[in-house]
């Protein structure tokens, strides 16, 4: 071949390759964006993978070399994370579950009673009464008595509630019980020390009287304490066609209440029943009467007491903030055995509110008592002024007479501050 001729075959050899070679460089160039691609994608998930685990609370997975991660084949540190960090199990019924008062500091109360303490400060000027604390003299000024309640749902069958009446003598269970509230047949029953339900006044206690003292008619006979024995209580109401509320209870206790009975055998229980009828007259007012009898020994003979309570209330629906007005009459008879004789003695009381924190009232007594083989009756009246800075606290003032059935007649005024802290139902009327 001579030498133009390779000079040809030269060029064309060139020709051909030229396109061949550009083809080549445009593809490693394509292969090396991918690359780069892939190596930011890699990047992105890494950084995605960090968050997510600082969210979880997780170590965070190690990214020193991005560009060689597996994502559909965990690489060996990540598996050695995942097997260090334990997986949350689900809590077993058998497991004992904690509250944290941390996290949550009111979970703490679920377990807890509803508690609180109630103090009665009292003062006295004037002459002495001699039936009031064995014949001594009341201090100007004292903490008569306190009282802790602690009441609480025991389960959804059963409320237990305790008052312990704290004062110079030491602490007494006042009343201490389980009451059962979901009884068939319209049933309920309490258990325990309770007060019995013998009219209204010996049901209440301290702080829930509208006077500063006792009536009395419920001195008289049923002493500092009223009717409040270890026993069981059981409440039933009944449907009626009068649009009223009917309740009837009837209790079985002891029989030991200081004054009041005396077992003089084992089996020598006492026993008290009770009927209330309550109904609305109006939308403004309404009308309760109830009736009681109780029987039982008093060393070798019976002791007997019946009563009847009636109470009136007022309270306009537009003015019951600031005004409403409560009536109420209590008569009780006590006979012991036959040869004693009967005991007789009543209540009669009016209190009105004059605005949305004062309150008047006026108390009218009368009540026989034995004294050394006679029976002396005893009459009294009193007036009283009370004023509620709040539902937690008032200031009350009492002026009170009284006519002894020895002769003497006593002229006192009586001042109380009452004070709640903690939870306290509301009061009865």
């Amino acid at each position: 071949m001579t030498a133009k001729g390779h000079h040809a075959l030269l060029l064309v050899i060139l020709f051909i390759a030229a396109p061949l070679g550009a083809q080549q460089t445009t593809a490693d160039d394509r292969i090396r964006q991918l690359e780069s691609r892939m190596d930011d994608l890699a990047r992105q998930m890494g950084e995605l993978r960090q968050e997510i685990d600082k969210l979880k609370g997780q170590p965070e997975a190690a990214t020193d070399d991005l560009t060689k991660i597996d994502l559909a084949t965990p690489t060996p540190a990540a598996a050695q994370g995942a097997a260090a960090t334990p997986q949350p199990q689900q809590p077993s019924l058998a497991d004992v579950q904690t509250i944290s008062n941390a996290s949550n500091p009111g979970a703490a109360k679920v377990f807890n009673p509803d508690m609180s303490v109630i103090g009665n400060i009292l003062g006295k000027a004037g002459q002495p009464n001699p039936l009031e604390f064995g014949g001594d003299v009341r201090q100007p000024l004292r903490l008569d008595e306190s009282e802790l309640s602690f009441q609480a749902f025991v389960d959804p069958y059963a409320k237990a509630s305790f008052f312990l009446a704290v004062n110079q003598e030491g602490i007494e269970v006042e009343e201490g019980y389980a009451q059962f509230v979901t009884l068939p047949h319209d049933l309920t029953a309490k258990v325990g020390k309770f007060k019995a339900a013998f009219g209204k006044d010996n049901t209440w206690h301290a702080h829930v009287r509208p006077w500063v003292d006792q009536p009395l008619v419920i001195h008289n006979l049923f002493g500092d304490e009223g009717f409040a024995d270890h026993g069981v209580s059981v409440s039933k109401t009944f449907d009626n066609p009068w649009n009223a509320f009917i309740e009837a209870t009837g209790e079985v206790t002891n029989g030991d209440v200081e004054n009041v009975f005396e077992r003089s055998s084992f089996n020598d229980l006492a026993y008290n029943g009770h009927l209330k009828v309550f109904r609305d007259i109006s939308e403004n007012n309404n009308i309760e009467v109830g009736t009681s009898y109780a029987r039982g020994s008093l060393g070798d003979v019976h002791n007997q007491f019946g009563g009847v309570d009636v109470t009136y209330r007022w309270k306009p629906l537009a003015r019951g903030l600031y005004n409403s007005f409560v009536a109420r009459l209590e008569a009780i008879t006590n006979r012991r055995g036959d040869a004693d004789g009967r005991l007789n003695g009543f209540y009669a009381s009016a209190d009105y509110q004059l605005g949305r924190r004062w309150f008047t009232g006026l108390r009218l007594d009368s009540s026989d008592r034995f004294a050394a083989g006679a029976v002396p009756n005893d009459r009294g009246v009193s007036a009283t002024l009370t004023f509620w800075p709040s539902e937690f606290s008032q200031v009350r003032g009492q002026l009170r007479r009284t006519r002894y059935g020895e002769g003497r007649t006593v002229n006192e005024v009586l001042f109380q501050l009452q004070f709640s802290i903690g939870a306290h139902g509301a009061h009865v009327f």
